[in-house]
């Protein structure tokens, strides 16, 4: 939905938040913008985003709602290219910092599985030195599964680059479609592994 100023975002949000909330403090330092949490036992995902030109209510049964601040339309002037392109520049920038979140995902998922490798190798290692003479197999994934996540990290961070480089070209439709792409993935709560280079793809970064 879209309302005219914050006072007006602020009051949609309590029609749809399904409890009392307060600002968490902690999540609010991580990610670099306030975060408001309920307060109601059961509810800890139940949390909304003060992204600057929009607030963003996530609910615990996986639904995103985002509640847009647009100023009002204004008479045309001679003008309205440079106000445009500021807007589009801070959407730019809300999209990238959305992103950043999904890097620091991947990069957990990527020292789980260097643990992972560490336990493998060494399983390998005991079978070595106490052979039993019978045919043993084992199946090591954590090398290949590690390097999927080094590559999405470099995805995640490729796109976050373009985004934040005022010198790039980024059309709005970029931004609605990898907006629409992580509010999707939040809806089914689970994180694919080629998402960041499906982003990469839509902003055409192998052709930057």
């Amino acid at each position: 939905m879209t309302v005219t100023s914050k006072e007006q975002a602020w009051n949609e949000v309590n029609k749809i938040f399904p409890t009392d909330y307060e600002q968490d403090l902690s999540s609010t330092s991580r990610a670099g913008y306030p975060i408001y949490r309920s307060t109601a036992d059961g509810h800890y995902y139940d949390y909304i985003c003060d992204l600057g030109n929009r607030l963003e209510v996530n609910l615990s049964n996986g639904k995103t709602i985002n509640v847009w601040i647009e100023e009002p339309a204004a008479e045309a002037t001679e003008e309205p290219k440079e106000q445009e392109s500021e807007a589009t520049m801070e959407q730019r920038q809300d999209v990238a910092k959305r992103l950043q979140r999904l890097t620091y995902y991947y990069t957990v998922e990527y020292v789980k599985e260097l643990e992972n490798k560490a336990k493998e190798d060494a399983a390998v290692k005991a079978m070595q030195a106490n052979p039993s003479g019978e045919l043993k197999m084992m199946v090591c994934t954590a090398e290949n599964n590690a390097k999927v996540m080094m590559d999405c990290m470099k995805d995640t961070i490729r796109a976050v680059e373009i985004l934040t480089d005022a010198a790039q070209d980024v059309d709005v439709w970029m931004l609605a479609g990898i907006t629409a792409m992580i509010d999707k993935v939040n809806e089914l709560r689970g994180i694919p592994f080629d998402l960041p280079t499906s982003i990469c793809g839509l902003l055409c970064a192998q052709y930057r």
